[in-house]
C-alpha cells in the first residue's frame, strides 16, 4: 500500500497533524471520533462491513462521514473519512491521494 504511507506521511508532515493511533478496528476509530477521543480518521481498502456502523454513530454523534475523494459517502467504494467536523474532513482531504479498489 505505497499510496496509502504516502497519504499518511503527507498528512502528518502538511496537515500539522500532533499524532496518529489506529485501535486496528475501522469501526472502533470511528467510534473513537464519535466519542470525540480522536479528531477524525481515514482509510482506503475496507469493506463496507468493516466501517458502516461506526460511520452511522459518527454522524449520529454529530460528526461528519465522507467519501475521501469528495462527495457523500459511498459504503461500496471501499474508503472512508470521518471527522468531528465538516471543516476536519475538508481539510484532512486536501492531502489525499485517491485509492480506488474494486467495489464491493
Amino acid at each position: 500500500m505505497e499510496i496509502n504511507n504516502h497519504n499518511i506521511h503527507r498528512v502528518i508532515q502538511e496537515g500539522k497533524v500532533h499524532g496518529t493511533r489506529s485501535m486496528g478496528s475501522a469501526a472502533l476509530n470511528l467510534c473513537f471520533v464519535a466519542r470525540g477521543a480522536a479528531e477524525a480518521y481515514f482509510e482506503y481498502g475496507l469493506h463496507c462491513w468493516d466501517y458502516c456502523a461506526g460511520a452511522l454513530i459518527v454522524e449520529e454523534a454529530g460528526g461528519c462521514v465522507r467519501d475521501p475523494g469528495g462527495g457523500d459517502l459511498d459504503l461500496m467504494a471501499r474508503r472512508v473519512i470521518g471527522g468531528s467536523s465538516v471543516q476536519v474532513v475538508e481539510n484532512i482531504c486536501k492531502f489525499l491521494k485517491p485509492i480506488e479498489f474494486e467495489r464491493d
